[in-house]
């Protein structure tokens, strides 16, 4: 019973799903009690009548509830019921005080159960029909003394209508609630979204830094107490020094990542070719661990950009930490250009290349080119928004087998902090 009572009419449930529950269910029960009561008395037809209605009423539910197609359900029990049997049981039961409420509720629950304008029209055609029959029923039986039926009309009427003015402004005012919590649910479920996208990459952005650390860490260790390791050991403590920098600082760029939008709010005039230098310095010790040989070319007086150069910085530390990843005993090479107004530059490796059938959407977010062989596919999709955020493009090719290439541009400076001053 317990079970059934959470089925029918749980607060999970919509209202007017709950609403139609509850008019079917009392239907049933009143329809049941009627019957035995009336056949009791003699009255075979009218008890035949109840009971085939509430046999209507639990085949509806159970269809109801089996289809899910309550919008239906209520046109039919309206219809069926509202205008069928309220009239039946009227006309063959006469005008007293406890007939005379089967109208009003058919009038209430039609404007309940169907939405909007539908709802008040039909509920409206309902109000002027019931007082149509009742006034007939009045003529007809002379039962009110000193009682006429336009009175009796006139007073369902202003009644009947006043109560379905107020259900109708309260069900509005249910529909547009219902309508922005849906839209507020939609916005916390975009946010919950965004939230583990950023958590996301902030474990795939950490990773890097860290792992150079530790490779910086063991390279120490390793060099210590050995002929000429002092000079190479700080070489590789400053390396450690500039990543724990850099880490340090990463939580607060990830966040501006989150949000990034073309806006040049705290870009500047950056030195590209130096962080280029930068970051193949900070990828050379990882290649060497792998054995791999890092060649760098860069343009000479290759030109400033103008950008913000922490969240820069991640594209080729990224790119150049993907080559190293594919590539063993190999070489990885870091080239830019200048070409026009944009600086071009290219990452390319020896490795393994790129799946054919992940090529084309290695820059969606949780994509990626190690066909879930260890990589979280995130750097990509992230290299992809800080470089069109700056106004650039980024493309890949790539063979198995063959190795890989990654190109994208830069717009070169062109004075865009001193005309924002």
């Amino acid at each position: 019973m317990r079970k059934l009572i959470r089925t029918l009419f749980s607060l999970q449930l919509d209202l007017r799903v709950r609403l139609f529950n509850i008019l079917a269910t009392v239907g049933i029960l009143l329809s049941v009690y009627a019957g035995a009561v009336m056949l009791r008395g003699g009255e075979a037809m009218r008890a035949c009548v109840c009971l085939c209605a509430a046999v209507f009423s639990v085949l509806l539910m159970l269809y109801a509830r089996r289809s899910g197609k309550y919008e239906r359900c209520y046109h039919i029990s309206v219809a069926v019921i509202f205008f069928g049997l309220f009239t039946v049981l009227l006309v063959t039961g006469g005008v007293n005080g406890s007939l005379l409420l089967l109208p009003l509720l058919g009038v209430l629950f039609t404007v309940m159960l169907l939405k909007g304008l539908r709802g008040l029209l039909v509920a409206c055609g309902e109000i002027f029909y019931y007082v149509a029959v009742l006034v007939l029923l009045t003529l007809r039986t002379q039962q009110h003394q000193g009682f006429s039926a336009v009175d009796m009309g006139l007073g369902f009427f202003v009644h009947c209508g006043a109560l379905t003015v107020c259900i109708f402004s309260m069900m509005q005012l249910y529909d547009r609630q219902q309508k922005e919590l849906e839209e507020a649910n939609n916005a916390l479920h975009e946010l919950n979204r965004m939230k583990t996208e950023f958590l996301q990459d902030i474990k795939h952005e950490i990773r890097n830094p860290l792992h150079v650390i530790s490779l910086g860490t063991d390279y120490v260790k390793s060099r210590i107490g050995a002929p000429g390791g002092a000079e190479e050991a700080l070489g590789a403590l400053d390396i450690i020094q500039n990543e724990a920098i850099r880490l340090g600082r990463m939580v607060n760029g990830m966040v501006e990542l989150a949000t990034m939008s073309d806006s040049p709010k705290n870009r500047e005039k950056v030195d590209f070719a130096a962080l280029l230098r930068h970051c193949a310095e900070t990828a050379r010790l990882q290649a060497e661990q792998s054995k791999n040989t890092l060649r760098v070319e860069l343009a000479p007086d290759l030109p400033y950009v103008y950008a913000e150069a922490e969240q820069l910085e991640r594209v080729p530390v990224n790119l150049l930490s993907n080559a190293v990843n594919a590539t063993e005993n190999g070489e990885i090479a870091l080239e830019a250009s200048v070409e026009s107004n944009y600086i071009t530059v290219r990452v390319r490796d020896t490795g393994e290349g790129i799946p054919p059938a992940l090529l084309p959407r290695v820059f969606e977010r949780g994509v990626s080119g190690k066909g879930g062989k260890g990589g979280k596919g995130y750097g990509l999709a992230i290299c992809k928004t800080i470089v069109e955020a700056h106004g650039g493009e980024i493309k890949i090719k790539s063979g198995q087998g063959k190795g890989t290439a990654v190109t994208f541009t830069i717009p070169v400076y062109g004075g865009q902090s001193e005309g924002r001053a």
